[in-house]
């Protein structure tokens, strides 16, 4: 009996997380999250095989690189976003948040910079249950998308989280959510940088045109000398037989 309460005590450890015992992946407890090196994602209890966490892995940071803007008016717009995922099998406590939210982003053992005067504290937030998306978000609020877009982002993944296909599920919501902030921070792209860029593609197009201009031009000019050239000859050629004409006479 003893041994079947430790043995439920223990299933219960490892299914029931709170902010203050969930690992972190970016210090000493990365191997926790089923890591063999710090990264932005963790998955304590084991829903995602080797391989799979290795691409998700690999998708959270092609996150920050596919949304950064580098025309943007914005400076933190320019650093593209930071995304980490947290992975439970039930909602990691305590129940304070409404429903469809995650305390990834606002507890006391964030997995960013707690310095909010630069850049590195915006991020967005992924807590994946075995039933349901969770999602955060701290960032300006030029950078958000609103609320009823991570919903439907929700609604749209349930399917494979019906069939436990946590893999499937987690990696077309990032997908997803990656295409809905390339096209919300692109609108706030700096149109004078966009039009400078447009103006030297305009310029290297024209000094194309150019030269090949004055290549055809050279063309010709070589074509008008080697016909000059072959009327020389052909007079050279007709004055040296006349000349012999005489010579014989």
């Amino acid at each position: 009996m003893l041994k079947f309460l430790i043995l439920t005590c223990l299933i219960i450890k490892t299914h029931s997380w709170t902010w203050n015992d969930y690992p972190s992946p970016r210090g000493t407890t990365y191997w926790k999250c089923g890591l063999t090196k710090p990264a932005w994602i963790c998955d304590p209890d084991g829903m995602l095989t080797d391989q799979q966490r290795k691409e998700i892995v690999e998708l959270v940071e092609d996150f920050k690189e596919k949304t950064k803007r580098p025309n943007s008016i914005y400076s933190c717009m320019r650093e593209g976003l930071r995304l980490v995922v947290a992975l439970a099998k039930d909602k990691i406590g305590p129940e304070d948040t409404s429903s469809g939210k995650t305390n990834l982003c606002r507890n006391n053992r964030r997995w960013i910079s707690l310095d909010e005067t630069n850049c590195k504290t915006d991020m967005i937030g992924i807590e994946l249950n075995t039933n349901v998306f969770r999602f955060c978000y701290q960032l300006r609020p030029v950078m958000t998308i609103n609320y009823d877009e991570f919903r439907q982002l929700n609604n749209n993944e349930g399917y494979y989280l019906n069939y436990n296909n946590y893999f499937e599920a987690l990696k077309w919501y990032i997908e997803s959510l990656r295409i809905l902030y390339i096209h919300r921070l692109s609108i706030f792209d700096d149109d004078a940088s966009i039009s400078e860029i447009q103006q030297a593609l305009d310029l290297g197009n024209k000094t194309l045109s150019n030269s090949q201009a004055a290549i055809e031009e050279n063309k010709l000019k070589l074509s008008e000398m080697r016909e000059l050239l072959t009327q020389g000859q052909k007079l050279y050629e007709k004055n040296t037989v006349s000349q012999q004409f005489f010579n014989y006479l």
